[in-house]
């Protein structure tokens, strides 16, 4: 079968008189919402049928969890093997930051300090080893679109797996700091690549109900991730010679081989098919995401992807330039959204949950021992992982807004509180600090930490979804610079240091207190939204506080009445209050074999 037989419609065939004035003249806009052959052929959308979408929408709002997960198990199975890519960052930045605290490590990489009586790594590397595992994240995260949109976010990963592979030998057998920051850089740009991929991955497949979930479980990993270096980093502290740290760098590569298998076995996104014009393929990789012999389902869901890319591109001019297309983020709708999205990590980057990646420093600074610090560290990833868990919970009752905002105004509170708990004597801040900091990671990942990738991932547009979350993302790494320049010069015990140490909770709380603001302002609330609902919201520029579903509701069935009222002879489309030229695909440019390709 040609790539053209796949493009070929489903329903019934225009003639060939319709065919020629279908493409003299330009539809109405009730011409162009009943699907036919001719009116829906979007970024290579392809016939599909729009009652069938819309049951497909409705199904899915009024599904129940365990419907879902019975329904989309495989989906689930599939968008957490992705997700587990997280889990091989967390834990490579969390051991990075742990390590300062094990001897045999700060004896190799360090210098002698002699009013500690300890071997330290220098400031200057304490810096500049996280930051470079930045700059090289950075640079993954610009490379990711491109590269996505070459191959695919499954090919994409499973190349950068066997990048990691690679690139683990050179922390391993690194015989200088010099080695060691070289690995790190390179090791980052895999890391940045998974830092995109897996959200995007996720909010693509998932059903409206398994979307808050599977989105946020990007966070669980992470906390995994921290949760596994802490448990190792403190497990092999006290060895005396280089498989202190070795062991750890080595164990990469366990990660590798069982990700790589289940990535392997995954399919493609049916959105990116769609995108190439490669609908038969589209429908073979949505068969392969749901109930297994479940053809309706099937169908269902692949008309609902069809749905959303064909509301999106009504309002796309369809010859548009590479930069065009690169820089749509920016322009109209798009830029509101690619703003949420960039603003909503920004504010995760600078609420102070750096802190918990230098819990072990802290507690230090604040009187404890390396031994017990190292010990309560691995309590923090624990509260992480039962805020995060229970945040799903969460998210059914109050939505992604209200979580966010509030997050924030308890963090500030809690971040207050752990400044305060120096005014204790001794080790008695150290054990202040610690638990107040505990109770922080707890909410952090009870709110923003999971949320974050909720509204990350679903806040952008299905064509632009890639190229957002990377933008964000890049500038999310860029606001975490911040955090790595001050945070060891706050935290650290050295002569070159600021010796704050819990006071930098007060910094903090201050960050968190204007992220409030911008989130009751600007962020919006998208539970329960289809993709094509926050089209449509955002579309009509509705303000942040008035998101819901029920409004998109409202504003489809106005966009309804209006289209009843348009001419078929007219050449514009009325959309509520503006009107603008319909960009529609004709028929030969979609069943050309360039755009097959």
């Amino acid at each position: 079968m040609s790539n053209n037989d796949d493009l070929a419609p489903r329903g019934p065939h225009a003639s060939g008189d319709e065919e020629k004035a279908t493409s003299t003249h330009r539809p109405s806009t009730e011409a162009r919402d009943n699907a036919t052959s001719h009116d829906t052929q979007f970024f290579g959308a392809g016939e599909y049928d729009q009652h069938l979408a819309h049951l497909a929408e409705k199904k899915e709002r009024e599904m129940t969890f365990k419907d879902a997960v019975v329904g989309d198990f495989r989906l689930i199975m599939y968008s957490l093997g992705f997700s587990g890519t997280i889990i091989m960052e967390g834990y490579g930045l969390a051991l990075l930051t742990y390590l300062f605290s094990v001897g045999p490590f700060n004896a190799k990489y360090g210098i002698y300090d002699t009013k500690t009586s300890k071997y330290e790594l220098e400031y200057t590397w304490k810096a500049a080893l996280p930051l470079l595992a930045q700059l090289g994240s950075i640079l993954g995260v610009g490379l990711t679109a491109p590269v996505v949109n070459f191959i695919g976010y499954k090919r994409t990963v499973l190349l950068m797996l066997a990048l990691c592979a690679a690139f683990a030998f050179v922390p391993f057998f690194a015989p200088n700091v010099y080695i060691l920051s070289a690995g790190f850089l390179l090791q980052g740009i895999p890391w940045g690549v998974f830092q995109v991929v897996s959200p995007a991955y996720s909010s693509e497949v998932a059903s409206l109900q398994m979307r808050p979930i599977l989105t946020t479980w990007n966070n669980l990993c992470w906390i995994i991730g921290q949760l596994l270096a802490s448990a190792v980093a403190f497990g092999f502290h006290k060895l005396g010679s280089a498989w202190a740290y070795r062991v750890p760098f080595g164990l990469n590569w366990a990660f590798i081989v069982f990700l790589f298998c289940a990535i392997a076995a995954a399919p493609e996104s049916p959105y990116w098919y769609l995108k190439k014009h490669r609908v038969a393929e589209a429908r073979l990789a949505a068969k392969k995401l749901v109930r297994k012999g479940s053809e309706e389902r099937t169908e269902e869901k692949l008309a609902l992807m069809q749905h959303a890319i064909c509301h999106e591109m009504k309002h796309v001019v369809d010859n548009q330039t590479r930069w065009q297309k690169i820089s749509a983020m920016f322009r109209g709708v798009d830029r509101r959204r690619t703003e949420i999205a960039c603003a909503t990590w920004i504010i995760q980057a600078l609420c102070g949950s750096s802190l918990i990646g230098w819990a072990p420093k802290l507690f230090e600074s604040a009187g404890m021992e390396r031994s017990k610090a190292l010990g309560m560290n691995i309590a923090l990833p624990c509260a992480g992982i039962v805020g995060t868990v229970a945040s799903w919970w969460l998210m059914q009752k109050m939505g992604r807004r209200q979580i966010f905002f509030w997050g924030l105004i308890s963090m500030a509170v809690v971040l207050t509180g752990c400044g305060l708990a120096t005014l204790a004597v001794n080790s008695a801040a150290g054990f202040a600090s610690g638990a107040v900091l505990v109770l922080y990671t707890a909410i952090y990942d009870l709110t923003i930490g999971p949320i974050c990738y909720s509204i990350v991932a679903e806040i952008p547009s299905v064509r632009l979804r890639t190229q957002t979350i990377s933008f964000a993302r890049g500038l999310y790494l860029a606001a975490n610079l911040f955090n790595l320049f001050l945070t060891p010069k706050m935290l650290g015990m050295d002569s070159e240091s600021w010796r704050w140490g819990a006071k930098t909770g007060f910094l903090y709380a201050g960050c968190c207190g204007i992220g409030t603001l911008y989130t009751f302002i600007r962020i919006p609330e998208t539970k329960d939204i289809s993709v094509r609902g926050l089209s449509i919201l955002f579309h009509e520029k509705v303000k942040a506080r008035k998101f819901s579903a029920q409004k998109a509701a409202e504003l489809e069935k106005l966009q309804g009445a209006a289209a009843s009222k348009t001419s078929s002879s007219d050449n514009t489309v009325s959309v509520l209050d503006e009107v603008v030229e319909p960009k529609i695909a004709s028929p030969a440019r979609v069943a050309s074999p360039k755009n097959n390709n």
